[in-house]
């Protein structure tokens, strides 16, 4: 190969590949090539990339016209390089700087025919005759058909990938529908679980209120005073669970809540409290600056408190590497009539390439099973519906700050929330 060639290489431009074999410009043109062309267009491989069909495709054209300089340059991505790949008689001892417009300018003539690839359309057929021996009219109609065989050829094989890829998508999101109703399942599992911790709970505080009461009638006895405060403490957890145990079958039940004026600031503390083992299991510091004097806004308690939980799980599990600091911090902006709230943690964050995709259902970068790839999409789903937005930030290993925004309760909310 000669020093041009190597220099093109280093402009990084186009990539080119010439034919380590020369040929030889007195073998005669085969007959029939109607025939030999027909063969080739039966011969390309579906499953070939462009360049690999490309390199075939010179092959055989070349045994039509040895005594022709002959090249391709074919677009199969308009954000990459061109692929180019020539092949030369041996008459022509050097090689020219490749330029997609034109593969030999220093051949005197040089045809350019257009192949219908089904992509961008830009790809191209080169023909050229070295000085002395020109382009016949033959030569210019076996190129031309020769086109269309290629044409036919990388649309047959864009389309078998295409197919492919779509197969694998299918698979995927298959994957992640399963793994979303099992996951359904096992929320309707753990709802009836919880609803039957109700009712011994409630016989614990009573029973705990009871004996109380009846420790109170022994003082001013020490031993009594002591009695009292474990039984309360026993009270003030068992009510504790209880609380939350009626919260979350409130929140696992479907919503049929009219929207209307709510507080985020207890929307927020529900969606902590049902995190709180997440944020316990990873050693993560919740940090709030949510003012409990916010206006309200218009909204769906459960819908929101899903908000906040899932954005909150998400946070979770970017710290999870070594713990972390979740801060919440809520502001009201009264000439726009809305509540900002940014949801920031110190985690991992989210590289470029996937920031614009990650409210993309079934979307997900946890390779570890706890992501569906659908929380961030409900996220959206809901804040649009409540007449907000939600918008995002990061930093590969510095993490992430999710920011909301959501009207008031004067100002309603653009359309009703949807039945999530």
């Amino acid at each position: 190969m000669s020093g041009d060639t190597d220099a093109d290489h280093e402009t990084g431009r186009i990539n080119v590949r010439d034919s380590p074999t020369r040929r030889t410009s007195d073998s005669p043109i085969a007959d029939p090539w109607r025939d030999q062309l027909l063969t080739l267009s039966m011969q390309l491989p579906l499953e070939a990339t462009f360049e690999e069909l490309g390199a075939m495709f010179l092959d055989h054209l070349a045994a039509l016209l040895p005594h022709l300089a002959l090249g391709i340059c074919l677009v199969s991505d308009p954000s990459r390089a061109p692929i180019v790949d020539r092949r030369l008689p041996l008459s022509l001892n050097q090689v020219s700087e490749p330029d997609p417009t034109r593969l030999f300018p220093r051949l005197g003539e040089e045809r350019v025919i257009g192949i219908d690839d089904g992509g961008s359309g830009g790809s191209t057929l080169h023909v050229a005759a070295p000085p002395g021996v020109g382009l016949r009219p033959l030569d210019l109609q076996i190129a031309e058909r020769a086109g269309l065989v290629l044409g036919a050829g990388l649309r047959r094989a864009q389309a078998y990938q295409d197919t492919q890829r779509s197969a694998r998508e299918l698979e995927r999101l298959q994957a992640h529908i399963i793994q979303a109703e099992k996951l359904a399942s096992l929320g309707q599992i753990v709802a009836g679980v919880v609803h039957e911790l109700n009712n011994p709970l409630t016989s614990i505080i009573a029973y705990s209120d009871y004996l109380t009461k009846k420790a109170q009638t022994r003082l001013p006895d020490p031993s009594a005073e002591d009695d009292i405060e474990r039984l309360s403490r026993i009270g003030d957890a068992a009510s504790r669970i209880l609380k939350f145990s009626r919260d979350l079958v409130a929140y696992a039940r479907p919503s049929t809540e009219v929207p209307g004026p709510i507080g985020l600031s207890e929307v927020i503390d529900k969606a902590v409290v049902f995190c709180e083992h997440e944020f316990a299991v990873w050693e993560i510091k919740v940090e709030r600056d949510v003012p409990a004097d916010l206006p309200g806004v218009r909204g769906v308690t459960g819908q929101l408190t899903q908000v906040f939980v899932n954005l909150f799980t998400n946070a979770a599990h970017a710290m999870s590497a070594g713990g972390g600091t979740l801060r919440v911090v809520a502001r009201c902006t009264p000439g726009e009539n809305s509540i900002t709230v940014d949801i920031e943690d110190s985690g991992t964050g989210i590289e470029a390439r996937d920031l614009p995709h990650i409210f993309e259902p079934f979307f997900t970068t946890k390779v570890d099973g706890r992501g569906t790839g659908l929380g961030l999409s409900i996220v959206r789903d809901i804040i649009d519906a409540h007449g907000g937005t939600v918008s995002v930030r990061s930093l590969q290993g510095s993490g992430t700050v999710f920011t909301l925004t959501l009207p008031t309760a004067a100002r309603p909310a653009s359309i009703e929330p949807p039945g999530l």
